[in-house]
């Protein structure tokens, strides 16, 4: 573990926005969340619902200049990227992960063609962290340009073999020509590297002058909130616990957690204006083996936080309880800012 400074501005002054101890005892909470919300009946593994890649309790802290929300310590970036790399899941766990992300994807892809506006019938798109390739599939289909861009090992391989293209490696190493592509989409990923300056710096050398780069990240402003109303108890402790718990907040299982503002900061410095903000939530986590109520349970957090969102300019005290995830499309805008990136550890 190493210590790090903020990763936006550089700041080296943070409060804690919830201890070590208090990460443990979210893990357990999670825990019990979701075994009481499992059939007496299934024998389903609650593992990929409990424990993730930054499995470990360290504190979350945010900088008292930018507002930035990180773990601190964390790993280092050599064994970030070899737990990456060496991932195992199992075949019958990839197949449901590609099926759900499938269909997740073919509901996300209208939005996401409308606000990158696509001129050609068959863009070129890449994707940092394609994993199972569910939204490669959903693009193939669609006719368009497709390549994932993956370190994990085992899921290139998954891919590859249903006929999905998918560089084994970084977008840093791939081999695409320069201003060759239409979007880069980080759907679930971004929020995991450990210095994002990289991508961001090969994204903006491939992409074309009209090109888009399209971020989806967990809400570090979500989760702070989520943790003052779990020590508030009541009716907010009770929303807290559901509403971070079916979106993967609880915990905090990601190195870092932008907000809309952060995120700004971050990719100006590589030339990108931002375009449009969508507000969601984390896709379908119920399943077969989840009881009736535990799967009603989640569409009504879930509907309940989309609903919500569109209301936060009358009721703005909720907008950081109602806004699990954001999407955030970028343009390309110019030459990149002259500020230098913020130096990480190696």
């Amino acid at each position: 573990m190493v210590d790090v400074s903020c990763l936006i501005c550089g700041g080296v002054y943070h409060e804690t926005v919830a201890f070590a101890a208090e990460i443990a005892e979210q893990k357990e909470l999670l825990r019990r969340f979701h075994q009481q919300r499992q059939r007496q009946d299934a024998q389903a593994d609650l593992k990929d619902r409990t424990t993730f890649s930054q499995d470990y309790s360290t504190e979350v802290v945010r900088c008292l200049t930018c507002g930035f929300v990180y773990r601190n310590p964390r790993p280092t970036l050599r064994s970030v990227t070899a737990q990456y790399a060496d991932d195992q899941y199992g075949e019958e766990h990839l197949e449901a992960e590609f099926q759900a992300q499938q269909r997740w994807a073919e509901w996300k892809i209208t939005a996401f063609a409308q606000h990158c506006h696509f001129t050609s019938r068959h863009p070129v798109v890449v994707e940092v962290g394609s994993f199972v390739g569910g939204f490669l599939a959903a693009a193939q289909q669609r006719g368009w340009s497709i390549l994932g861009v993956d370190p994990g090992k085992e899921v290139v391989n998954f891919c590859q073999a249903r006929g999905l293209p998918v560089f084994h490696g970084t977008l840093n190493d791939a081999t695409i020509a320069a201003r060759s592509v239409d979007a880069v989409v980080i759907w679930n990923t971004f929020d995991q590297l450990v210095n994002p300056d990289t991508t961001l710096s090969a994204a903006r050398r491939l992409l074309r002058e009209d090109g888009h780069l399209v971020l989806r990240v967990p809400n570090g402003a979500m989760f702070q909130q989520g943790v003052h109303w779990l020590k508030a108890g009541g009716s907010r402790r009770r929303w807290a616990i559901v509403t971070l718990a079916w979106n993967n907040l609880l915990s905090f299982p990601y190195l870092n957690g932008y907000s809309v503002s952060t995120l700004d900061q971050l990719v100006a410095r590589h030339g990108f204006s931002r375009v449009a903000v969508e507000v969601d939530t984390l896709m379908t986590l119920s399943d077969q083996h989840t009881t009736l109520w535990g799967q009603w349970e989640e569409r009504v957090v879930k509907s309940s936080c989309r609903i919500l969102a569109g209301t936060t300019t009358l009721l703005p005290s909720l907008h950081n309880m109602v806004s699990p995830w954001l999407d955030v499309y970028y343009a390309v805008s110019g030459d990149a800012a002259t500020s230098p990136p913020i130096a990480c550890p190696a």
